[in-house]
C-alpha cells in the first residue's frame, strides 16, 4: 500500500498539469501584488498589506476568483480517468476498493490544497526576503483583516499569515474533495473541474441571498464578513463530509461497471 501511495503522490505532483497549476497560482498572487511592490522602496507599505493584496484585497487579484478551478485541475478528475482507461480494474487486483478510495481522497485533497497554498507561500517568502533588505515593517496600516485577527486574540502578523496559508490549504483540500465526489456521478473530466466553480458563483449569489454563510468564499477568506472562526470550521467540515460521502456512494454505485 505504501508503494501505491507513493505512486499516486508522484502521479498527482509530478505532472504537467500540476506544475502548470502551481505556476499559475504563484503568478496570480504576484499579479495581485504587482501594483504595490513599487511602494517598497518608499517605505510606505508593510509586508502584510502587500501579501493581502495578492491574496484577496488587491484590485488586480484573480486568485480569489479562480481558486475552485485551481484546486480541482491537478487530480480531481483522476477517478474518472481511471474508470475510462480501465486502470481501476487492475488497481482493484492490488488492493481493496475501500483502500483505493481512501488513498485517492487523501492524495487529491493534498494536491488541491497545495496548489492554493503554494502561490501565497512563495509570495510570503519573497516579501520576507525583501523585508530583510529594505526594513519594511510587518504591519503598518489599519486593515479589516488585522482587526479580525486581533478580535480572536491573534496579534502577531507572522501568525496571521501562517493561519491564512493553513486556511488556503484546507480550502483547496475541501474543494478538491467535493469535485472528486461529484466526479463519481457525472463521469466527465471537464464538468468535474467546472462544477465547483459554478457552485462557487451560485453560493455567492443565489445561496448567499438565502443565507450569507453558505458562500464558498468563506472557506477562502479568513475574515469573511459575518462568519465566526468556529462557523467557518463547521462549514468546511460539513462540505468535506459531503464530498467524501458522495465519493464513496458514487464509487460503490459504479463498482459493477468498474470491475
Amino acid at each position: 500500500m505504501n508503494t501505491y501511495v507513493k505512486e499516486e503522490l508522484k502521479r498527482a505532483f509530478i505532472s504537467k498539469v500540476a506544475f502548470g497549476t502551481m505556476i499559475l497560482s504563484i503568478a496570480l498572487v504576484f499579479v495581485g501584488m504587482f501594483e504595490y511592490l513599487s511602494w517598497i522602496s518608499y517605505g510606505g507599505i508593510s509586508v502584510l498589506y502587500i501579501f493581502l493584496s495578492g491574496y484577496n484585497t488587491g484590485t488586480a487579484n484573480f486568485l480569489v476568483i479562480v481558486f475552485p478551478i485551481l484546486a480541482t485541475l491537478p487530480f480531481a478528475s483522476s477517478y474518472v480517468e481511471d474508470c475510462k482507461s480501465g486502470l481501476i480494474k487492475y488497481t482493484y487486483l492490488r488492493m481493496q476498493k475501500r483502500t483505493y478510495m481512501y488513498i485517492r481522497l487523501v492524495v487529491n485533497g493534498i494536491i488541491g490544497g497545495t496548489v492554493l497554498f503554494i502561490g501565497p507561500f512563495v509570495a510570503f517568502v519573497f516579501l520576507m526576503i525583501a523585508k530583510t533588505f529594505t526594513g519594511m515593517p510587518m504591519v503598518k496600516e489599519h486593515m479589516e483583516t488585522v482587526a479580525y485577527f486581533e478580535s480572536i486574540g491573534v496579534h502577531s502578523p507572522l501568525l496571521m499569515i501562517i493561519i491564512i496559508l493553513m486556511t488556503l490549504f484546507c480550502c483547496g483540500f475541501i474543494i478538491a474533495t467535493i469535485a472528486l465526489g461529484i466526479s463519481t456521478f457525472i463521469q466527465n473530466s471537464y464538468l468535474t473541474i467546472l462544477i465547483p466553480f459554478i457552485l462557487y458563483i451560485l453560493s455567492g449569489t443565489v445561496l448567499k441571498s438565502i443565507y450569507t454563510n453558505l458562500n464558498l468564499l468563506a472557506l477562502y477568506d479568513v475574515d469573511y464578513f459575518g462568519m465566526s472562526f468556529t462557523e467557518r470550521i463547521l462549514y468546511g467540515m460539513i462540505l468535506c463530509i459531503i464530498g467524501i460521502s458522495c465519493f464513496f456512494i458514487g464509487g460503490f454505485k459504479n463498482e459493477e461497471k468498474a470491475i
